[in-house]
């Protein structure tokens, strides 16, 4: 399992992709929105080639996160909501609702103000989802970081998010102190840095506060009640989408954009896997994304609870850690991104009784290859897989495959008050069924845009309020969804548009591939012509092989002109997109 232990989990969404406000009309039928995107329709009347949902309108009930996402404590307090896999800590539903408004007390009583930053760098601990209910409760915005950020990273996402308090665990406090001073020494006033248990024992360092300390029984939460105060249309939680294609930006996103989501996806029975828990059953859900994403942060941090699961935090990716997990808590549904799957489908130590008490895999954050779905399949038949398309700035689910389709090329239909659409990015035409072009999408759960930046905003959002996603695709005759690959990353062979997704795709299948990423290299007579990256499985594997097993499989100009090189790892982000401008830096070395 070595090749896999640099897999680890932190994410961002699809590409950087859309944002801002959509056209939609808020009718309030007694305490409910009812979310009708009338002007939308009255405008899309007019435009053909439109994808409208097939399933009926949601309507959402006019309340904040907090109401929301602790439903489920008055009918089941002493069910355990969280618990970390690898210490062991655990939390009640009743215990993490009491944790999360006693530190919402405290944070009111040390100064924090309703809309100042909170900035969240903490890995997968159980905590975390107290830190940011707690802080949501305090009228507070959070934003998530990565973790294994640099202090620069670090440094800047604070910078641009305005943050004037940051909560994060001893082990990885020295880089997160060093982000802090120089940005206290630019201020020139104190940022507070909160601990809140980590994955070893550490003593708490001096000058910072220790989220023990704020949370303990004896804090006064008769302070609070503001909560009820919040607009289901105010900003919680400003996650920063992939810097893999621009620079990062804040996704603005309220209320009433996560809860519009959650039940996007939660109420409608042909999409939804999720049950909510009843007397006899409750989901398990090892919570391996991380919830600095938006992914993991709806999925597990904000819908599992809803639905009443237990929740046991993974914080990173350890291969035998993670199937120990699974086995041990009894998993029942499982999250992942495509590089867990591909591990756990094609690795031998992975066995079919590892998956006895699954029933669903979901995945999500990057587009998966048909051959993996196949493979983990055979070796987990009883299992339902699915897979959506979303990005942060729609937060983040648009489409999901319908229950009992096996037609998993597709990333599915449209989700409740959604409309989608194909675009040819030199005229702006709407396309027809089978035309590739660029994906856009309009509906409630669309960001209300990037933070401090107008201009990204309305670059990626065009006055109707469609929103542009850079991802290149297309949808067939039935209306479902296909996403090709990022329209930045195509390679052009004389003229021709080869999508290196594909090609990856047929690469894997290959017995001796291990992994596979394929990048477009200047060429004197095409332009640019494909050059493929392998990780082989043993060394017996040429790179005449891979070309000869190319050049039956795809037209002449996917050919592997531009060769096969073998590697140690493909580089990736930690949704597990390929990392190409790194390839491409290789390849000019």
């Amino acid at each position: 399992m070595n090749s896999w232990s640099s897999v680890r989990m932190g994410c961002r969404v699809m590409r950087r992709m859309y944002s801002t406000v959509t056209s939609r009309s808020l009718v309030n039928d007694g305490n409910c929105a009812s979310l009708r995107n009338d002007s939308v329709r009255s405008s899309s009347s007019h435009e053909q080639n439109i994808v409208k949902s097939p399933y009926l309108d949601i309507t959402v009930p006019d309340i904040n996160l907090i109401d929301f996402v602790w439903e489920m404590v008055d009918i089941y307090p002493d069910r355990t909501a969280l618990v970390c896999a690898l210490t062991g800590r655990r939390y009640t539903y009743a215990e993490s609702r009491g944790i999360a408004r006693r530190f919402a007390a405290s944070l009111c009583r040390a100064g924090f103000k309703h809309g100042n930053v909170l900035a969240v760098v903490l890995p997968n601990v159980p905590e975390f989802p107290l830190v940011l209910f707690g802080a949501l409760e305090a009228g507070m915005v959070v934003t998530t970081v990565n973790p294994v950020f640099t202090p620069e990273e670090i440094g800047k996402q604070l910078r641009d998010s305005g943050a004037v308090g940051v909560v994060t665990i001893s082990d990885i406090y020295s880089k997160v102190s060093k982000a802090v001073a120089v940005l206290e020494a630019e201020r020139k006033s104190k940022i507070p840095i909160i601990l809140t248990p980590g994955l070893e024992d550490k003593a708490i360092p001096r000058g910072t506060i220790n989220f023990q300390d704020m949370t303990h029984k004896g804090i006064d939460t008769s302070n609070l009640g503001a909560h009820n105060m919040l607009s289901p249309d105010s900003l919680v939680v400003l996650p920063y989408s992939s810097g893999t294609t621009g620079l990062p930006k804040g996704v603005k996103l309220s209320h009433r954009h996560l809860i519009t989501n959650c039940l996007q996806v939660l109420s409608e029975p042909k999409i939804c896997r999720a049950e909510r828990a009843t007397d006899d059953f409750r989901e398990i859900v090892p919570a391996l994304l991380p919830f600095y994403h938006i992914y993991g942060l709806l999925s597990l941090a904000i819908a599992s609870l809803y639905c009443g699961a237990k929740v046991v935090t993974v914080p990173t990716f350890e291969p035998a850690q993670f199937i120990s997990t699974v086995v041990k808590y009894k998993a029942t549904a499982l999250y992942l991104v495509p590089p867990v799957i591909q591990f756990m489908s094609s690795h031998p130590d992975v066995k079919t009784s590892d998956f006895e008490t699954v029933r669903l895999v979901n995945s999500g954050a990057a587009p998966i290859g048909y051959n993996d779905v196949e493979r983990l399949l055979e070796k987990a038949p009883h299992v339902e897989f699915t897979q959506g398309y979303g990005l942060t700035e729609s937060s983040p689910a648009a489409t999901i495959l319908e229950k009992g389709s096996t037609n998993y090329k597709s990333c599915g239909k449209p989700i409740p008050n959604t409309e989608m659409k194909i675009v040819n990015m030199d005229t702006n035409m709407n396309l027809g069924p089978g035309e590739a072009g660029e994906v856009c999408i309009r509906g409630p759960q669309v960001m209300a845009g990037y933070h401090n930046n107008p201009q990204a905003t309305a670059e990626t959002i065009d006055p109707s309020g469609w929103l542009h996603t850079g991802d290149m695709g297309y949808y067939d005759e039935e209306n479902d969804f296909y996403i090709v690959d990022r329209y930045k990353e195509l390679i052009k062979v004389k003229g021709l548009q080869v999508a290196p997704a594909e090609l990856e795709d047929i690469l894997r299948s290959h017995p001796g591939v291990a992994d596979a990423a394929v990048i477009g290299v200047p060429d004197q007579r095409s332009g640019e012509v494909p050059k493929a990256f392998i990780v082989s499985k043993g060394p017996k594997l040429t790179e005449d092989d891979v070309k000869k097993f190319m050049a039956g499989k795809v037209s002449r100009h996917k050919h592997l002109t531009g060769g096969a090189e073998f590697v140690t790892t493909i580089p990736r982000n930690p949704s597990g997109k390929i990392l190409r401008k790194k390839l491409k830096e290789m390849y000019c070395k």
